[in-house]
């Protein structure tokens, strides 16, 4: 409840206890000091700005403040992201991306950058945003109608990332591109891209990168040969903010309303925890298998090369899955579809589900979740 909607920052008092929701979320019992309002375009973008209090008697004001009102989005995202959650997010959403350009102003008659890049649905602002504090680096661009990107590419940005991922390295077979990726900085940080020998070994490492070359440059350079790294055993060892990381990423709870003839109301429910990877790290979605203790892998589509680690079994979900991610948390718009398919569980549990009631207040919920949420 708000008690004042003014707020004085300089003041700093009534601190109460902490109910724990998980290990990275708090909030406090009696009061929330201070105020976090940011402006993007003359619009809020995140505000939080109210007193709560412990008992009834002591509400003043009954309805929420202005700020409150006016909210876009907000987040009780307090502490700083944790650098394997960071590693397994950019394992799922990350490029690691070597841009070689026709432009006749430079030397070499190529203008050349090394960029570190997150491209997200606006919903996820705010966690680019933390992504950005994270590093200490870069920038958060607005890309269209829906689309935000976090974007690092000078090169001392991109020396702390580097760093990061020197030190929490990547578990997927992007950590084949990170490491083309960085001798492609080293070159460019050294000026040997100024030279036709440096631009030369810049293309053979393009070549090897993600999706290789574009037309213009096979037609510019068509006897490069590609710089491929030596294949290198990759760190399958799971770690559970590693798997957070990079769930909020590739991740999907799902909640599907089916039509079955053998139940009361012609309906059942099935729910699912599903992990989508390329098939070229297909032992590193087996072995959640064995870190979980639940799951099973299947090939999606053969065309498109993907592969899905799937919990379905309602005891595994309910015993495993959900307590995992309370304490290991989501930070991304992903964890409110966590929230609502953890009350769609509770409401199984009960056994809500097997009446008329339960199964509409249930689809209810999953009309909300996933890409049906509005924010």
């Amino acid at each position: 409840m708000v008690t004042s909607q003014n707020i004085y920052e300089s003041l700093i008092g009534n601190r109460g206890s902490k109910s724990v929701i998980c290990e990275k979320f708090a909030v406090k019992e009696q009061r929330v000091n201070g105020s976090c309002i940011r402006y993007i375009n003359k619009k809020y973008n995140l505000m939080l700005r109210c007193t709560l209090v412990v008992f009834e008697r002591s509400y003043q004001i009954k309805i929420p403040s202005n700020s409150i009102n006016s909210i876009r989005n907000l987040s009780t995202l307090n502490s700083k992201l944790d650098p394997s959650y960071v590693t397994g997010f950019t394992d799922g959403e990350g490029s690691f991306i070597l841009t070689i350009i026709k432009d006749n102003k430079y030397k070499t008659g190529w203008r050349v950058a090394c960029r570190f890049i997150i491209s997200l649905h606006k919903k996820d602002l705010i966690l680019l945003d933390k992504i950005k504090d994270f590093f200490n680096t870069g920038n958060v661009f607005n890309m269209g109608k829906d689309a935000s990107q976090y974007r690092v590419e000078s090169l001392k940005g991109l020396e702390n990332i580097i760093n990061h991922f020197d030190k929490y390295p990547l578990k997927t077979k992007k950590q084949v591109d990170y490491n083309l990726f960085k001798l492609a900085y080293n070159l460019i940080k050294n000026k040997n891209h100024t030279t036709e020998d440096g631009l030369l070994k810049l293309v053979a490492l393009k070549a090897g990168m993600n999706k290789g070359l574009n037309n213009e440059l096979l037609t510019a350079f068509p006897d490069i040969v590609p710089i491929l790294t030596s294949e290198i055993p990759l760190n399958k060892n799971i770690e559970p903010f590693w798997l957070a990381g990079f769930t909020d990423a590739e991740g999907c709870f799902s909640v599907v309303v089916f039509k079955n003839k053998t139940s009361k109301y012609g309906e059942a429910l099935k729910l699912s925890f599903i992990l989508t990877q390329s098939i070229r790290d297909e032992y590193l979605i087996k072995s959640l298998i064995e870190y979980l203790g639940c799951g099973y892998t299947s090939l999606v589509r053969a065309d498109r090369g993907t592969i899905d680690f799937k919990v379905s079994n309602f005891s595994s979900i309910k015993d495993i899955i959900i307590p995992f991610f309370n304490k290991y948390c989501l930070y991304g718009n992903k964890f409110l579809d966590f929230a609502d398919f953890s009350k769609v569980v509770s409401l199984m549990e009960n056994k809500k589900h097997l009446t008329q009631e339960g199964l509409d207040e249930i689809k209810k919920i999953r009309d909300k979740m996933n890409t049906n949420r509005k924010q």
